[in-house]
């Protein structure tokens, strides 16, 4: 029986992957160098961040990955609260709360900021803990993840980790947990299949996914 969600927020519970397009094609832009899509953005994005930039072909020598994450934290950070949730999932946050189904949050964010944009949206009163990175790195999120779980006495068998990206199925893997994947944030329906995760078509979908399991 499910006890607990594990949301992860960039992507699945926050609409912002074509905010992530915009923010990385003004940075590409102010490095000379050329633009993606959102099509291109899902099929290279990957954890670490920093991997991603090197599949699109940055070269570090020229431009740090320091400067790169400052100039798009900056952009980003500007536009994120605007960007909202992704419509449905705030109403399914409220209604696994109230079928007495626990939730937190677990992302590569830098927690001071994730906390304040969990507040700004609405999400805090019904999470039992927001945690992030305690850097601005955008690093993978297991080690986290593990010491969430310890705090929160949570049983692996008990616990279903919802994430948007292949990697997030590989966390869950990692932290004994099931998974499901949502396709509506930063990697391709493509690539999520792969995985051999449940995918969820829809907030409306995943609900159902969620309280039947």
């Amino acid at each position: 029986m499910v006890r607990h969600i594990i949301w992860d927020f960039n992507g699945t519970l926050l609409s912002d992957a074509q905010l992530a397009v915009q923010t990385n094609n003004a940075v590409f832009a102010q490095l000379g160098l050329p633009s993606i899509t959102l099509e291109e953005y899902r099929a290279k994005m990957t954890m670490p961040v920093r991997d991603f930039y090197t599949a699109m072909g940055v070269d570090f020598g020229v431009h740090s990955y320091e400067k790169i994450s400052r100039l798009w934290l900056d952009i980003f950070n500007a536009g994120i609260v605007e960007a909202g949730l992704i419509p449905g999932m705030l109403e399914l946050v409220k209604t696994l709360h109230a079928r007495g189904i626990a939730q937190s949050v677990l992302s590569a964010s830098y927690e001071p900021s994730l906390l304040h944009q969990c507040e700004q949206l609405g999400l805090m009163p019904y999470m039992r803990a927001v945690n992030g990175l305690g850097d601005e790195s955008a690093t993978v999120k297991l080690e986290i993840g593990r010491n969430q779980m310890r705090a929160l006495n949570l049983c692996p068998e008990q616990v279903v980790f919802v994430g948007d990206m292949h990697t997030d199925a590989e966390l869950a893997r990692a932290l004994g947990a099931a998974c499901i994947l949502v396709p509506w944030g930063h990697n391709s329906l493509e690539r999520l299949e792969r995985t051999g995760a449940p995918i969820a078509e829809s907030p409306e979908t995943l609900g159902s996914m969620i309280m039947e399991g």
